[in-house]
């Protein structure tokens, strides 16, 4: 064996190996992100200041609010001082999508938790159900007659309980049966779940394929630094089995209010496609929610979300007037050229208020009946 080589083997070798562990101890021996008030609240800020979407259109000043709250932030003597501050500077961005998790403490936003006058269970379940529903899987149905007329009437509660198609084809076939002029689908009060119910729901009352939604997301630091607009597509099931599921050959009033939230807001935004030209919504328009939330941690472990998306319904389809009757505080010129963000709310079709005085009806069914019969 080659006597120098071999020795300058083991020199390399000693040398990597101490460098090896020369890494290994600045790995073990490197600080550990700092737990203290300010280093939690200027990462905090630090990362929704990169990643948050609706800066520019809810004309938010980040800066002038880290000037408010980063002084009581290092002042919190205890966790749950410190997690009521965060919490409030998170409620800053107006949005439902955006939390603040730890061991004691669930912080919620809910911009329009109380706005839900244009519902009312108690009438719904004592005029229009009478104890005759259906309950099939996540859809409560009934029959409503009006004067020798039905209409088949779906309430869906939330969008984090799941529409198995089994379900939904015996609802529809029920429908058929009973030979109803229409279909009024209730979301009020539905806080949101799951957008794959959403596309669900609108592959069954799409007259054709759709692209109804573009989907923005950050790409960089800036307020207005966002990846090319990329679209969703909403399929439709083509075989002539999947075909009498479909409804798309009568008429159908989807029911919203300021608490349909979310994916209760991503639905009826889809509805403004031209593909679905049966469907008009009546009530009161939609919450919002058109963003879709990331995951954060900070430092001291606790865990947070924001909005790191955001969703437009495409140019045209909604107008300047519809925008600003919505959200007459937002700036809807940061997205106009594309499309109308619905962050605020998704505009009806057919503007309807309660009257809740009168316990004898619900105006936005009586409204929806309306439609149905007469298309307008």
């Amino acid at each position: 064996m080659n006597k120098p080589f071999f020795s300058s083997l083991i020199i390399i070798t000693a040398l990597a190996a101490a460098s090896l562990l020369s890494s290994c101890e600045q790995a073990f021996l490197a600080p550990a992100p700092g737990t203290d008030n300010a280093s939690v609240f200027d990462s905090m800020w630090d990362n929704v200041r990169a990643k948050y979407t609706f800066f520019t259109f809810k004309r938010i000043d980040w800066s002038a609010v880290r000037t408010r709250y980063r002084d009581r932030a290092i002042a919190a003597r205890t966790d749950e001082e410190l997690f009521a501050v965060l919490a409030s500077m998170l409620n800053e961005l107006q949005d439902d999508h955006t939390n603040l998790f730890s061991h004691f403490n669930l912080s919620r936003a809910r911009p329009f938790f109380n706005d839900s006058a244009n519902f009312d269970s108690e009438i719904l379940s004592r005029v229009y159900l009478r104890n005759q529903e259906w309950i099939t899987g996540s859809l409560t149905n009934t029959i409503i007659e009006r004067n020798g007329k039905k209409y088949g009437y779906i309430r869906y509660g939330s969008f984090l309980s799941p529409i198995d198609t089994l379900s939904w084809n015996i609802v529809i076939r029920r429908f058929r049966q009973e030979n109803v002029e229409g279909m009024i689908f209730d979301i009020r009060n539905n806080g949101g779940g799951a957008i794959s119910n959403t596309i669900f729901l609108a592959s069954r009352l799409a007259k054709r394929r759709s692209e109804p939604l573009l989907e923005m997301t950050k790409n960089g630091p800036g307020e207005n630094d966002f990846n090319t607009p990329k679209k969703l597509i909403i399929g439709i099931d083509t075989a002539a089995a999947a075909q009498q599921y479909r409804f798309t050959d009568k008429r159908v009033a989807v029911l919203t209010n300021r608490n349909s939230y979310s994916a209760a807001s991503f639905f009826p935004a889809i509805l403004k496609s031209p593909e679905f030209d049966q469907v008009r919504l009546v009530g009161d328009h939609t919450g919002g929610g058109s963003g879709l939330p990331i995951d954060a941690q900070l430092p001291n472990a606790w865990t947070y979300r924001f909005s790191g998306t955001k969703t437009l319904i495409p140019a045209g389809r909604i107008t300047r007037e519809q925008a600003l009757a919505v959200a007459p505080r937002a700036n809807h010129d940061a997205d106009w050229a594309i499309g109308y963000n619905f962050e605020w709310g998704v505009p009806v079709d057919i503007k309807v208020n309660m009257n809740l005085t009168d316990r004898s009806r619900d105006a936005i069914i009586e409204r929806a009946m309306e439609y149905i019969l007469a298309g307008r």
